[in-house]
């Protein structure tokens, strides 16, 4: 194979003149060729590093995440918790301690908590937050833990009080109708409504709401039919059920919560078949709805609270 010459131009003899290679320019040439070499390692290594992290970057990158996946975890759980705890301290204020006459926990004590926690340098906010939110949430467990041991002390010195509280519904029927201002069926004006009216079909047992002594048993007069009246000791309560077909107890008579004291029916100023409670504290007629807790679950009595608002027909 030929030898390939190289040639250059040379400016004074304006000729091209042969390339001579010397020990220096072939050093120059090498050394060149080498810095251009160097230079592009050194730019592939820098794309590298900045596409393509190395092993332990790799690594701590996917510590972090399984890191971020179980904080966010954990704040449902916690969150959760929180809602579940504030859904039992609405409980409590609403019906137990109404149930107990005894006055609701107070909105500052409950959100008030306790301090702040104290973070340590350089902790991590998202600690901090969650020691924070921890501190306030046992505070509340506290506070309902209380309020519980609290319950059932005042339900302990309080059983007579609670067997004669009308705490149960009569009927297992639906709430027709409401307490207030309702439309009359049979005289067409809208008329006070004293009671509440259940879905009951002709001859359904009707109980007794709680511990008492019949005071009445029979036809009355007032557009109510056959009824009967149950004074529920010397608590202040008495408890009315209208428009029966027939009664089972006598006047005088001892009778205890949820012992059957007559049938359902339509007797008296009456659309149909069905059941008219009604609840008379102190000489008053007040709204029964209030006195429902004893055989429901939150969520059933709130759904009867919220039947009985509706603005509608009553039966009688």
């Amino acid at each position: 194979m030929a030898k390939r010459l190289r040639y250059y131009y040379d400016e004074e003899s304006c000729t091209f003149q042969e390339e001579k290679i010397t020990p220096k320019s072939a050093l120059k040439t090498v050394l060149s060729h080498v810095s251009v070499s160097g230079l592009l390692a050194c730019v592939g290594m820098a794309v590298y590093f900045f596409l393509y992290d190395d092993p332990k970057s790799s690594y701590l990158k996917t510590q972090n995440l399984e890191l971020e996946s179980k904080i966010s975890s954990l704040n449902d759980e916690m969150l959760a918790l929180e809602q579940k705890i504030d859904q039992l301290h609405l409980e409590d204020n609403r019906f137990y301690r109404s149930l107990m006459n005894a006055e609701p926990i107070d909105d500052g004590n409950w959100n008030g908590g306790v301090g702040g926690a104290v973070s340590e340098p350089g902790e991590p906010e998202v600690l901090t937050e969650a020691e924070q939110r921890m501190e306030r949430l046992s505070n509340k467990v506290e506070i309902q833990n209380q309020s519980y041991a609290y319950l059932f002390d005042r339900i302990n010195q309080n059983k007579d009080y609670l067997r004669h509280l009308p705490a149960v519904k009569p009927v297992s029927g639906e709430v027709i109708s409401g307490f207030g201002m309702r439309m009359h069926p049979i005289k067409a004006i809208r008329k006070m409504h004293t009671g509440i009216d259940f879905t009951a079909n002709h001859n359904t047992p009707v109980h007794a709401a709680g511990d008492g002594i019949v005071r009445l048993a029979g036809q009355s007069r007032g557009g109510y039919g056959v009824q009967v009246e149950v004074d529920h000791g010397g608590y202040g309560y008495i408890t009315k059920y209208a428009h029966l077909a027939s009664t089972v107890v006598q006047q005088g008579e001892h009778v205890k919560r949820g012992q059957i004291i007559g049938y359902s029916g339509s007797t008296g100023l009456s659309k149909g078949p069905h059941l008219h409670y009604e609840v008379i504290k102190d000489g008053q007629k007040i709204d029964p709805i209030d006195y429902f807790y004893g055989d429901q679950t939150p969520e059933e009595y709130v759904k009867l609270r919220e039947a009985a608002k509706m603005d509608n027909e009553s039966m009688d």
